[in-house]
């Protein structure tokens, strides 16, 4: 099992993959970053599997603030999800993974920046250390008083 991290620019993003089990990630052709780090992502995306672990990060301030268990990677949805897309009324993230099952906080279970080896750039994403996800757990523990084992 791997733990990932995933960054968003705001808990907006966040808040709606606890509400809806999904995350996404933007398309080949969305920018420069993405046409540039497209093979990374993919390799990358293919190492994603069901039961995995996803830290979510928002990216300018180092803030967890969800943790989620991956049930299926990339299937192909067009709902129009985050507030970006119903805004420009078409879908921006098309590659999804769906979560089994969130934890979610507005308030950061840590703020933390954590190197990440094998960040992709413009995709958000790169492997979480295991240590950290262990530091993870503890102050998760910790703040909503959860028995984990």
């Amino acid at each position: 099992m791997v733990s990932w991290l995933v960054s968003s620019i705001n808990l907006e993003n966040i808040k709606i993959a606890y509400e809806r089990l999904v995350w996404g990630f933007w398309d080949r052709e969305a920018g420069e970053k993405q046409r540039k780090n497209w093979r990374p992502f993919i390799r990358l995306f293919n190492n994603l599997k069901p039961f995995d672990y996803i830290v979510f990060q928002i990216a300018g301030t180092g803030e967890i603030h969800g943790l989620g268990i991956i049930k299926s990677t990339y299937y192909d949805d067009q709902t129009l999800i985050w507030p970006k897309e119903i805004q420009q009324n078409k879908v921006l993230y098309p590659w999804r993974i769906e979560l089994s099952l969130m934890i979610f906080s507005e308030e950061p279970f840590q703020t933390k920046f954590i190197s990440i080896s094998n960040y992709i750039d413009g995709y958000g994403i790169g492997e979480f250390p295991q240590h950290e996800l262990n530091s993870l757990l503890s102050n998760i523990k910790s703040k909503i008083q959860l028995n984990l084992r």
